[in-house]
């Protein structure tokens, strides 16, 4: 379909320019606070980044969070009683749900850091520096 050869060059510059400042007045504030809320998350991501990186243990804290992530949600049941299910146990509230999920994050998470002492705890501890605080073999 070919537009309508209009006498005014700039006529559907024009047409744009209006829509978009129609669209701007109807969906800006949306706009901006989205985007001030993707920029106060990355912030926070670059603040805890830097801690994380002078903070020796902040291994745990990522491991917790990976753990959590990859754990479903709990889920409310369908229907007329009010209930929540997780991980096919049912629950009368969400608070007793939320915290049974969260323990099981606890004991995923525990779970790994004991599997890592078994499978790597005696041959790092055997292994001495000479020159470490440890002392080699001697």
């Amino acid at each position: 379909m070919m537009l309508p050869d209009i006498p005014l060059q700039g006529f559907w510059y024009f047409i744009l320019l209006a829509a978009a400042m129609i669209a701007w007045r109807i969906w800006g504030d949306r706009v901006r606070h989205a985007f001030a809320e993707m920029d106060r998350k990355r912030r926070a991501a670059e603040l805890q980044s830097m801690y994380d990186r002078s903070n020796p243990n902040s291994h745990f804290r990522l491991s917790v969070e990976q753990i959590n992530e990859d754990t479903p949600a709990v889920l409310p049941l369908a229907g007329e009683a009010p209930g929540f299910s997780w991980d096919g146990r049912l629950y009368s509230s969400r608070e007793e749900a939320e915290a049974a999920r969260w323990q099981h994050v606890l004991t995923e998470a525990r779970g790994f850091y004991q599997d890592l002492d078994r499978s790597f705890g005696n041959r790092i501890s055997r292994q001495r520096n000479p020159g470490s605080l440890n002392g080699g073999p001697e």
